[in-house]
């Protein structure tokens, strides 16, 4: 029995989606078809109930998708056990949050060639709740990002471990705003707030704090870090981002970091099938690590490990 045809039921069934699992595999539409056809007439048996108008498998393929998962789980344990000592090796495909491309995923990246280079990695920026959802469809081996998931580990598939914490503070251009004090809300309702993307924590952190007050604020959501930084320098508002961002313009003056109402601090966690590969185990050692070396170098002023 061809072991590539059970892995694209099983990747079927996890996305519920011939075009989605096409992706996933690196293959075409037209071929996870046939694999499911072959292995349908292997087996002697439906797989795939095609009257219906979405996806859904009959009672024996979800039988057969059970059976076929342990099969893959021992089909890799049966290759480490032959090659216990060769290095973790295939493409690893990494979600990540633009707050990484800023911090320290570019020496993830060095290290990874030097230290892994038969490790081949794919990484998509995106903002968190799109991360979460592709990862949950399995789109990802590995999900870098800062919003609560507890749901993606509930059901004891998934590790999430805690990498870091980003203070969130205000940020400003020099007497853009009161000085001399702390920042009052009726402050911040008087200019626009600059943060993250309309889907993510930070955000509804900030809208939290206005809560029930008559003066609406103006937030304003934006999923790039750059734009953010670039609007609050030329003054268009205050930022609720944490500062490690802007730590050149606020050592030269340019801008500053405000006391206020207190936000909640950015926490950012790694997540990874408990049951997956050893490239991928391999880079989320390697993350946590390399998280570990940038907190201990910046300081807890800017970032402190978990």
């Amino acid at each position: 029995m061809n072991t590539r045809f059970l892995e694209t039921l099983v990747m079927l069934d996890r996305l519920k989606s011939f075009r989605q699992a096409a992706q996933a595999l690196c293959t075409t539409q037209a071929a996870v078809s046939k694999r499911i056809e072959a292995l349908e007439e292997e087996l002697g048996v439906l797989l795939v109930d095609r009257t219906q108008r979405v996806f859904k498998l009959t009672i024996i393929g979800e039988r057969v998708v059970a059976q076929a998962e342990q099969m893959l789980t021992l089909e890799r344990q049966l290759k480490l056990s032959v090659h216990p000592d060769a290095p973790p090796s295939g493409r690893v495909r990494i979600g990540v949050i633009e707050t990484v491309v800023h911090t320290w995923l570019t020496q993830l990246i060095h290290t990874l060639s030097e230290r892994l280079p038969a490790i081949e990695p794919d990484i998509t920026v995106d903002t968190a709740h799109n991360l979460r959802d592709q990862f949950q469809h399995r789109k990802f081996d590995l999900l870098v990002q800062n919003d609560d998931i507890t749901e993606v580990a509930s059901n004891g598939d998934s590790t999430v471990t805690p990498l870091c914490r980003f203070p969130m503070q205000w940020i400003a251009r020099p007497a853009m705003l009161p000085t001399g004090r702390t920042l009052r809300l009726e402050d911040l309702e008087r200019v626009p707030v600059l943060t993250f993307s309309r889907t993510s924590g930070p955000r509804a952190h900030v809208r939290a704090l206005f809560a029930g007050r008559p003066e609406e604020p103006r937030v304003c959501s934006f999923p790039s870090v750059q734009s953010i930084i670039q609007l609050t320098k030329g003054g268009f508002g205050v930022a609720a981002i944490p500062p490690i961002f802007v730590r050149g313009e606020l050592s030269e003056g340019y801008l500053e970091v405000r006391d206020g109402p207190a936000l909640p601090p950015m926490v950012i966690t790694v997540a990874h099938l408990r049951d997956t590969a050893p490239a991928v185990h391999a880079v989320a050692k390697l993350t946590r690590a390399i998280v570990a070396d940038y907190c201990a170098e910046a300081g807890d002023r800017w970032v402190s490990a978990l």
